[in-house]
């Protein structure tokens, strides 16, 4: 079944981003309850069998959406949720160079007007347990915020950061803090931010 696609028909995960209904997958293994598959973030995702479907794209007659599309589609998504007080931070997806982040600018600028929300642009992404590091070292974003001292708590976390780590005062139990700080400076649940942890691990090992 590896190599075949399915099309997400319903979330079982209401803490996840990495997923949508509508959104479409090759599967890379099952298991007995569904399949595995990963999402575009290259964070591995389990899927119960009630929450997709097959799909092929010649008998669908759909015309697949392209990423620009796409990204901006989710980056409108993030901008309601904050405008909303659903998220106090969003990120976009990464990018993997400065100027491909940046060909999103002026669509961001007017999400940003249309929802009264601001975006700072990340050149150095906050590399944590929450994510996969080998999905994210290296890449390029946009933050996503209502207030400023929202943007000010991120940027004061990725200071104390680096210099724990340059006194090496970065334990694994300070890592592991830092990386629930984040989660919960990104509005996930205690739950959703272990899961998340636990994925980023699973994904980290296979690099």
């Amino acid at each position: 079944m590896s190599g075949q696609k399915i099309r997400i028909v319903k979330k079982n995960d209401e803490f996840s981003m990495e997923y949508q209904v509508g959104d479409i997958f090759e599967i890379d293994s099952t298991w007995y309850g569904g399949v595995n598959v990963t999402s575009r973030t290259g964070i591995p995702l389990s899927l119960d069998k009630e929450e997709y479907e097959p799909w092929e794209e010649e008998a669908a007659g759909e015309r697949e959406v392209d990423r620009y599309s796409y990204e901006l589609g989710v980056m409108d998504v993030f901008c309601e949720m904050t405008a909303a007080g659903v998220k106090k931070l969003a990120m976009s997806h990464p990018c993997d160079t400065r100027q491909e982040r940046n060909s999103y600018l002026p669509e961001v600028k007017r999400l940003c007007e249309k929802y009264g929300v601001k975006y700072y642009p990340e050149d150095e992404a906050f590399i944590t347990e929450l994510f996969p590091a080998q999905a994210n070292r290296g890449k390029y974003n946009f933050l996503f915020y209502y207030t400023d001292d929202v943007l000010e708590e991120y940027l004061r976390l990725k200071e104390e950061q680096r210099r724990l780590q340059e006194t090496g005062g970065y334990t694994k139990q300070k890592s592991y803090e830092t990386a629930c700080a984040f989660g919960r400076l990104l509005s996930y649940s205690q739950e959703g931010i272990k899961r998340l942890i636990k994925k980023a691990a699973e994904a980290d090992r296979k690099e």
